[in-house]
């Protein structure tokens, strides 16, 4: 039998006030009142976890397939056939086989090409078997920046809707589920089904023999102590630099290319998109001063001195930092996989704080990881699709992704206790926002940071001006879609 369906512990915690934004008619109580943030304890134990139960009652479905559409680039998220491979395959396989034989199901996976560059391929697959009344699978794993463009369509289910699925149970992220939550629908659910997304959680990579060789002060208790901002970080930099070395072997305080290794920052600042309003709606909230500063700081760091190295790509920037040229480099953590590979003793931080006043760190993910759907030609089998992704996910909580995380997170992409350490600390300041994971269906606001980088200007201001009036138009139109359905 295929085995389908690996996990991740999905923690998105979410800020929605604004520090230093302003937007008309939104309350501190209509988004989200204070922050809930994690404690200093940055401890793991999954213990107890084995001894939760779902709740689900007894069901034979007498041998019924349940098909997850996964992209074909992430197979190895879902489609595991095989034992032995690693521990947590074998754990997937173990999982699946207890749903299995627990429910009298047999779990399969379609696969559809859905990475960039292919990802409309995906989402046409899915109109187009939507609209054909061919559609054959139960659920569906998508581009977390590509799937709310199905929403507005009518083409998905309400996860409020589905029997058996029990939104308040810790397997499901409540703070995702929280932001993308508007007037009582939620189409995308993401909770402990998607490795990806703890792949694609980002942090700053160091070059600890660089440090060491600049003398720069111990960075992980830079960390401890709170004061690793963007400020230290430039210290660090200017310190690590080495401008009397050759062209060729040069070391930098800095490397990076010029996608997501940028929006990280938006963030890390605690720059919201968009914040919920008194009436429930999603408003813009990125166009205010800390924007505008945010922009012109990491302007300077990229283009405004010696010290950074412009990478043509995220595997040249990847090569660079393993090839030992650089101190600094912002990465997504399954990055680590890649860097063991070459000769090079590198740790782990959270990205910095806007200034020391920021209380925490933040950080956020790829955008690309897997969130989940249910076509609404899948209607009249909600009761089942609900019992088994309930009993996938509560199984991937209680056995799957603490193993994940000690063996594969913790072990195989770091180098040292004090990463793991820092790991944690990333993953409880992971921000989730409701217009950035709607940007690709909004044509860009949540990158119009981004673009400024890319375009060498620090005038976001002109820049936002100059498509605010299609951003809110598109804004509006998937907005109106939550009340008007």
């Amino acid at each position: 039998m295929k085995k389908a369906l690996a996990l991740v512990f999905t923690l998105l915690l979410i800020l929605s006030a604004i520090c230093g934004c302003n937007v008309a008619d939104v309350s501190d109580s209509a988004s989200g009142g204070g922050t809930s943030r994690p404690s200093d304890d940055t401890s793991v134990d999954f213990d107890d976890r084995k001894h939760v139960s779902d709740s689900l009652p007894e069901a034979d479905y007498g041998g019924a397939e349940f098909t997850i559409l996964e992209r074909t680039e992430y197979n190895y998220e879902f489609g595991i056939e095989d034992i032995g491979y690693s521990t947590v395959n074998d754990l997937i396989y173990e999982r699946d086989a207890k749903v299995e034989e627990r429910f009298g199901v047999t779990i399969k996976t379609q696969q559809v090409a859905g990475d960039w560059g292919v990802h409309e391929d995906f989402i046409d697959y899915v109109r187009n078997t939507i609209a054909g009344g061919t559609c054959s699978y139960d659920l569906i794993a998508g581009y977390a920046a590509i799937m709310p463009s199905l929403i507005a369509e009518g083409c998905l289910v309400n996860w409020y809707d589905v029997p058996y699925v029990d939104l308040n149970r810790d397997w499901w992220s409540q703070d995702f589920i929280d932001e993308m939550t508007v007037n009582g629908q939620l189409y995308l659910l993401a909770g402990d089904l998607s490795l990806t997304f703890w792949e694609s959680m980002q942090g700053m990579f160091f070059n600890k023999d660089i440090a060491s060789d600049a003398q720069i002060d111990d960075l992980y208790q830079t960390v401890r102590d709170g004061e690793w901002t963007f400020d230290a970080m430039l210290k660090a930099i200017r310190q690590a630099y080495n401008e009397d070395s050759n062209e060729d072997s040069r070391i930098y305080g800095y490397c990076t290319f010029l996608t997501t290794q940028i929006d990280v920052y938006q963030d890390a600042f605690d720059i919201p998109v968009t914040v919920k309003g008194s009436d429930g709606r999603p408003y813009f909230a990125v166009n205010c001063e800390k924007t505008y500063n945010a922009v012109s700081m990491i302007y300077d760091l990229v283009w405004g001195s010696e010290y950074t190295y412009v990478a043509e790509s995220v595997d040249d920037c990847i090569k660079f930092f393993g090839e030992n040229r650089a101190l600094f480099c912002p990465l997504y953590l399954n990055a680590g996989s890649i860097l063991n590979s070459y000769d090079c003793n590198y740790g782990i931080l959270p990205m910095p704080k806007y200034s020391a006043e920021q209380e925490n760190y933040n950080s956020t993910c790829k955008d690309s990881y897997s969130v989940f759907a249910i076509p609404d030609p899948r209607e009249d089998k909600l009761e089942y699709i609900g019992m088994i992704t309930e009993a996938l996910c509560a199984e991937s909580y209680r056995n799957v992704v603490p193993e994940w995380y000690t063996v594969i997170l913790q072990n195989r992409y770091t180098t040292d206790e004090d990463s793991i350490e820092m790991i944690e600390i990333i993953r409880k300041g992971i921000l989730c926002n409701f217009g950035y994971l709607y940007s690709y269906a909004l044509e860009w606001p949540a990158h119009q940071l981004n673009i400024c980088i890319n375009n060498r200007s620090k005038d976001f201001a002109s820049q936002w001006e100059a498509s605010v009036g299609v951003f809110e138009k598109n804004l509006k139109k998937q907005v109106e879609y939550y009340f008007d359905n």
